[in-house]
């Protein structure tokens, strides 16, 4: 009885060897991961994309340098004038005071800048209506020291030279005084050669002789 158990037992492993079973043997686990590194290894691996090359800047022409024009040191100008003559150096210009003389005229104006900060002026004033018919004629020669306000375009300038003046009544000379003539004043740049200017001067400062003034608005053109 024994013997045919054994036997059967031995028939029946054979069965299951030959029907496919495995016993301590790879699992189907195991399997599948070497079927799917295998797939993995023969599939091919997509190129890493090239580098674009960079575009070049874009060179920019130079812009064409325009030289900007620079006036001329030589200019003329006119101006309006309000003239007064005093004995003492209280001289109103715009209002009526006592032993004054008040006088509307006219200024031309010749001038030179020899440098940046220094030129100088020849003038020459007129009086065309005053209260009692007297005619103040003026000339004088001024170093005119000047300087720029920062960027403004506008120059401050003194005036200091020597200068000739008459008085006329009704037409007859009364004597020609020179003497020391100072002033200053105030110039904008309008354009490149057009310029505008406001100064107070001291036509006559002697100490015999009547103090005369004269405050200017006008224009200059520099050539």
């Amino acid at each position: 009885m024994k013997l045919k158990s054994s036997i059967i037992a031995i028939a029946a492993l054979s069965s299951m060897s030959f029907a496919g079973g495995d016993i301590g043997g790879v699992t189907t686990f195991e399997t599948g991961d070497v079927a799917a590194a295998e797939v993995e290894a023969v599939e091919p691996q997509p190129e890493p994309p090239k580098p674009q090359p960079k575009p070049e800047p874009k060179k920019e022409e130079p812009k064409p340098v325009v030289e900007k024009a620079t006036a001329g040191p030589l200019y003329v100008g006119g101006a309006l004038s309000a003239m007064g003559t005093r004995i003492d150096d209280r001289v109103n210009l715009f209002g009526e005071e006592k032993f004054q003389d008040r006088q509307f005229g006219l200024t031309g104006v010749v001038g030179y800048d020899f440098m940046d900060y220094l030129g100088a002026e020849l003038r020459a004033a007129m009086g065309v209506a005053s209260d009692n018919n007297d005619k103040m004629k003026q000339i004088g020669v001024y170093l005119k020291p000047q300087y720029p306000i920062a960027d403004t375009g506008v120059d401050i300038y003194g005036l200091l030279g020597y200068g000739w003046s008459n008085m006329s009544d009704s037409g007859k000379m009364t004597g020609v005084n020179s003497g020391f003539s100072y002033g200053a004043g105030l110039d904008y740049g309008v354009t490149e050669n057009i310029s505008v200017f406001t100064d107070v001067v001291n036509y006559l400062k002697d100490d015999d002789t009547n103090s005369q003034w004269g405050a200017n608005l006008g224009i200059k053109y520099n050539f």
